[in-house]
Formats: structure tokens, sequence, C-alpha cells
């Protein structure tokens, strides 16, 4: 069914139970994706950079810290892939760019991964990303193939949990860059709502909408890992009232070219839900997804612009042609285009979410169609630009295999600042049926 690259590296809320209970040491955990990488890496390339024997150090206090009845938090020996546009002490960040391949070692954490760092994690290396984080690709390679690419810019974040070297990573969007990977590489990701976690320490592209996001094997992974990190993993889980949640299947002009192999997940999804008890309902968008997608790339340009203009002072052949080119774009756009277009948005997302109860979980199709082949290209990420626009959270799920045998699915999303509400969802319907809770290899 799937290629020898592709293994489930493990559910995270088990593996942090069985190290609570003295049942998994964190050093064994920590040598089997050892192990791992050192089988995949040539292959996959999914890794820029590790410290194993950090790793194996951290593991040990992390052991010992159980023994003590020390358990730092629900992430307690568990290791995390770090996107290369993030800081993390120890680590160098060369954001997959020539011009800083001789860059110094990050002596400072950012914020995600100091929350990280806090919840017990071990911080195993850093993942590859595009070049800052937008077009021009890296050398990650998908696991299901690898003539196809895992997606972008967080390539390597979900190609190293798809290929089970690690359980959860870590990676950031700004359009598409950690829903699409997830559905690329038939995994899953929590996009918070866009502005709710720190973005401190991490290169910005597009402040506007650059969000961390946390991949796992499941919806249910990747909700434990937003959780952990968030200031909601605190609160109690409820139980949902199924007759409270209306969930609505979005339906818009600009998934007009969708392949039959991904219509038929919306499909099924929708007939999985309704076999649950949850009502489900087919509605028009209130505003044109098209239209989204423009004003989103029109504000996406011109904040690139302002905030990399400072790599227009390297040599030319040191950026990538992609990165080069929306830099001197953004920088022509004036700044009265720039808040006028800002506007539009905001209108725009009043308007589509007025137009739903809170609790409405919205059902969407991720991607037209499966991974593409080659790496010069990191996919269509048109499906999942428009949600991040409308700048609530969003989970992307796997829901099986095209007719190729690579990885297709659906985004589930929700209103802003709802993402307790989706997270609680999804870990239900996760319990309820398989058809929720990963691809089957």
């Amino acid at each position: 069914m799937s290629s020898n690259f592709v293994k489930n590296p493990g559910n995270l809320q088990n593996l942090f139970n069985d190290i609570k209970d003295k049942k998994l040491s964190p050093v064994d955990l920590i040598n089997s994706y050892i192990n791992r990488i050192n089988d995949t890496q040539k292959d996959i390339e999914q890794w820029k950079s590790y410290d194993f024997e950090k790793a194996i150090e951290t593991a040990k206090l992390r052991e010992q810290q159980v023994i003590d009845n020390n358990i730092l938090g629900p992430l307690h020996g568990i290791p995390v892939g770090i996107k290369d546009i993030i800081h993390a002490e120890g680590f160098k960040t060369e954001f997959n760019c020539k011009a800083f391949k001789d860059t110094e070692v990050s002596k400072l954490d950012s914020g995600v991964v100091l929350a990280l760092r806090s919840a017990g994690a071990i911080i195993l290396g850093k993942t590859h990303t595009t070049e800052f984080a937008f077009y021009d690709p890296s050398p990650a390679r998908n696991p299901h193939n690898p003539n196809h690419t895992p997606g972008g810019s967080s390539s390597g974040s979900g190609s190293s949990v798809a290929s089970g070297t690690v359980p959860m990573s870590v990676g950031t969007q700004t359009m598409a860059s950690v829903n699409r990977p997830a559905i690329y590489c038939g995994i899953s990701a929590f996009k918070p709502t866009n502005g709710s976690i720190t973005t401190y320490g991490i290169s910005p592209l597009a402040p506007s909408f650059d969000t961390p996001g946390f991949y796992g094997w499941s919806i249910a992974d990747a909700c434990y890992g937003y959780n952990s990190v968030s200031l909601n993993d605190k609160l109690p889980l409820k139980s949902l009232n199924k007759e409270d949640v209306n969930i609505v299947s979005i339906i818009d002009d600009l998934t007009s070219d969708i392949n039959p192999n991904v219509s038929k997940q919306i499909e099924e999804t929708k007939s999985m839900l309704k076999e649950l008890g949850f009502n489900v309902e087919e509605k028009a968008s209130p505003v044109k997804f098209n239209d989204l997608l423009d004003l989103h790339w029109e504000m996406l340009i011109y904040e690139t612009g302002k905030n990399l203009q400072f790599l227009l002072n390297h040599p030319e052949e040191l950026i990538g042609p992609r990165l080069l080119q929306i830099i001197k774009d953004g920088l022509n756009i004036n700044i009265e285009k720039y808040t006028e277009t800002k506007s539009k948005l905001n209108r725009s997302i009043n308007k589509f979410f007025s137009s739903f109860n809170k609790n409405t979980i919205f059902i969407f199709p991720a991607i037209p169609n499966s991974a593409p082949v080659g790496l010069e290209s990191t996919g269509e990420p048109k499906y999942i630009a428009p949600w991040t626009a409308l700048s609530g959270p969003i989970v992307s799920c796997s829901t099986g295999l095209d007719d190729n045998k690579m990885p297709v699915g659906i985004l589930l999303c929700a209103h802003p600042f709802k993402d307790r509400y989706l997270s609680n969802f999804c870990m239900d319907i996760y319990k309820k049926s398989e058809y929720f809770s990963g691809l089957k290899l």
C-alpha cells in the first residue's frame, strides 16, 4: 500500500503515558528514531541537521526525571523536529539559503521551542524548509514516493513524521505550508488561529499570516501537539454534544478543478460524520474563495518585500530566484494599496464567519490533486490559502490514497480562536471512527 519509507512514528498520547508509567525509556525511544533517521535520511533528506549526542543526553535527563517523579509536561521525553526557519538553541538556522551557510549556532530558543522544552520535549534536530519558507524548494522528498514533492514550505517537517523518524514536528504556515505537506505526506497537522501562537524567534515572511503549526501521524496527534504548547493545555477536554455541532461542507467555484479521487474523500467524510450522528450540510461560501486568494497574495507580497528586503544586500546568486522576485514585487506595492487590501480582507473575514454560528466545523478539500511528480514545485496551495486568509484554525486529515497510491485528504476548519473546540471535535471523531485515525499501512 505504501513505500518502505513510510512508517507510523507512534501515538503521542500513548508514548507520553508509557514514559510517565515507566513502561518506555526515553533513551530507548530516542535511539529508535535515530536508527530510523540513519535508515531513511539518504533517500528522503527530511533532516537539515541533528545532534544525536545532545538528544541522547537530554533523554537520559528525562528518564531520571521520570524516576524522580518530575514530569515536566505532556511531551516529556518525546522527540520533536523543528523547521529550519525557527531558532533553537544549539542549532544553526540557515533558512535553506546559500547566503546563510556559515551562520552561527543559535544561542536562544524561539518562543515555540521554549514552550516545547518546557513541556518536556527533546529537540532532535532541524527539518528542511523551502528557502525562507517561500517557493524555492528544499532537498526533502515524499516518503510515499521519493520522486514526488512532500509539499512546502515545511517540507522536512511533514516528511520527517511520515517517514517515522520523529512522532512530532513543527512547521510554519503563511499560505499552505503546514497543512499541505501533511496531506501530501499522508499525516495530519494543526495550524492554529493566526497570531495565537508566538512567532518570536521565527523568520518572518508575511506576519499577518505567519503561524507555527504542529505535525503528527493522526488528527489526534496533531491536536495533542498543539494542546501541549498552547495555553489551552490546562483546560479540561469537554465532551461534544452532537446536536450543538454544526458541520458545513463549503461549496465554492475554486474547487472546479478537483480530482475525483479527492472529491470522493469529501463525500466519504460527510458519510462517516453522518454515521457518527452529526448533522452535515452543504452551503455555498458567502465570499468567493478566488477573491480571498487574491487579497491574501497581495498582502503576502507586500509584507514579504518589507520583511526580507535585507536579502537584496547579498549577491543575487546566493538568493533563490522566486524569493528574489517576490521581494522586488513587494517593494513596488505602496502602503495605500496594502492598507486597502487589508481592509477588504477584514471585511471578507467578517462576512464569512458572520454567516455561520460559532460552533460550526467546516469541511473542505485540502488539495486539487495528490503531490505532483518532481521537486521543482511544492504543489498547489490554492485550496488551503483562503482558509489561512480567513485566519481560523485548520486541521489536515489524511483520509486515503488516490489511484497512484499517493495520499489525499480534507481540511477541518473553525472560527478564529475556536482552536480548542476544533481540537475537541477532532479528538472525538478520532476515538469513534477508524476512518479518522490516520492512514492504514
